[in-house]
C-alpha cells in the first residue's frame, strides 16, 4: 500500500490598511458669541456662517495632536465694528470607538484668537462624532467653544457648529499573498491508496465584506473557488465555518455579527452546490483574537472568518 499525504493551504488573508498617521482637513459650519455685549455698546450681529482648516498626527487609535485656523465670521459686539473673528488652535483629540466605524471624540486645549481690532489667549474644547466614510477619508460633525476671549470690554465666548472631512496619509499597498500548493509524499506500501485531505482560509472582513455590513462585496466569492473544487471532488469531506468579530461595540451585537458573516459564506457555498448539511456555521464574537484589540491593525486581524476542511480519509483501489 502507498499512503501520499496531500496538504492544501490557502492564503487569503489580506491586513487591513495601516492606520494612516497624520491627516489634513476641512469644515464649514455656525459660529454664534456669547456674553459679547455690554452696556452703551451696539450689539446686533451675533451669528455667522465659518469655515476653516485643520490638520493632525494620529498617534494611535485614541490619541492625536490636532491643530487649526478657524474663521468664525464677522460681528458687530462690545469692541467689534462688523470685524473678524478668528483663531488659531491646537489640542490633543481623545478618541473612543463606539464601532469599527464610529469614533465619539473631544478636544482639549487652547487658541490665539483675533477678536477685531484685539487678540487674547483662549481656551478650547470641543465634542464630536466621526464616521469612516471610505478608505482614509471621514467625516466629522463638531460643536466647539472658545472661552475667555479678553478684549478689555467683556470675556466673550466663541461657539461654532461644524461637518467636515478628513483626509488620512498612508495605507497598506501590498498585494494580497498568492494561494499556495505543496504536495508532500512519504511512504511506499502496496494495494490501496490512503489520502488525507485539509483546506484552512481566513478571510478578512475589509476584503470581504462591505463595510460594517455582513454582505460579501463584488468578487470576493472567487476566493472560495479553490474549497468549492476541493467539496465537489471529495463528496466525504465536511467544512467548517467560524465567524469572529473584535471587541469594538455591544457583546451581543458582536455575537450576531459573527454569526451572519460565517452565514454569508454559507450560502455562497451552497449556491455553489455544496449541500448545507456538509457545513458547520457558527460565531464566536470577540472570542479567540489573533492579535491586540488596542490598535486599528489588530482589530482588522480579528474581524475575520475561519474557512477549515478537517482532515478526512479515502480509498482508491488501485
Amino acid at each position: 500500500m502507498k499512503k501520499l499525504a496531500v496538504v492544501i493551504s490557502a492564503s487569503l488573508f489580506m491586513a487591513a490598511s495601516v492606520n494612516a498617521e497624520p491627516y489634513v482637513g476641512v469644515k464649514a459650519g455656525y459660529s454664534w458669541l456669547n456674553d459679547e455685549c455690554k452696556a452703551t455698546y451696539l450689539c446686533n450681529d451675533d451669528d455667522s456662517a465659518s469655515g476653516g482648516i485643520f490638520g493632525g498626527y494620529q498617534f494611535n487609535d485614541y490619541l492625536a495632536l490636532e491643530a487649526g485656523w478657524d474663521y468664525l465670521g464677522k460681528f458687530t459686539a462690545a469692541g467689534l465694528n462688523d470685524d473678524s473673528v478668528d483663531a488659531f488652535t491646537l489640542a490633543p483629540k481623545l478618541s473612543f470607538g463606539v464601532t469599527d466605524a464610529i469614533d465619539l471624540y473631544g478636544k482639549f486645549g487652547g487658541a490665539y484668537v483675533n477678536y477685531g481690532d484685539e487678540d487674547d489667549a483662549s481656551f478650547l474644547g470641543a465634542v464630536g462624532v466621526e464616521f469612516d466614510v471610505m478608505e482614509n477619508g471621514s467625516v466629522r460633525v463638531e460643536y466647539q467653544a472658545l472661552t475667555d476671549i479678553n478684549n478689555d470690554i467683556v470675556r466673550a465666548v466663541g461657539n461654532t457648529a461644524s461637518i467636515g472631512f478628513a483626509y488620512h496619509f498612508g495605507g497598506n499597498d501590498e498585494p494580497a499573498p498568492q494561494p499556495v500548493v505543496e504536495e508532500v509524499v512519504a511512504e511506499e506500501v502496496v494495494e490501496t491508496v490512503v489520502m488525507t485531505k485539509t483546506f484552512e482560509a481566513t478571510l478578512a472582513d475589509t476584503e470581504t465584506f462591505a463595510l460594517n455590513s455582513t454582505e460579501l462585496q463584488p468578487g470576493s466569492a472567487s476566493k472560495l473557488d479553490e474549497l468549492v473544487q476541493l467539496l465537489q471532488a471529495y463528496p466525504q469531506a465536511n467544512v467548517e465555518i467560524v465567524g469572529y468579530t473584535d471587541s469594538s461595540g455591544a457583546a451581543d451585537y458582536n455575537q450576531q455579527l459573527s454569526e451572519k458573516r460565517a452565514q454569508a459564506v454559507a450560502n455562497v457555498l451552497a449556491e455553489r452546490g455544496i449541500n448545507p448539511s456538509r457545513m458547520s456555521v457558527s460565531g464566536e464574537g470577540e472570542n479567540n483574537p489573533i492579535a491586540s484589540n488596542d490598535t486599528r491593525e489588530g482589530r482588522a486581524q480579528n474581524r475575520r472568518v475561519e474557512v477549515t476542511v478537517p482532515e478526512f480519509e479515502y480509498q482508491v483501489e488501485q
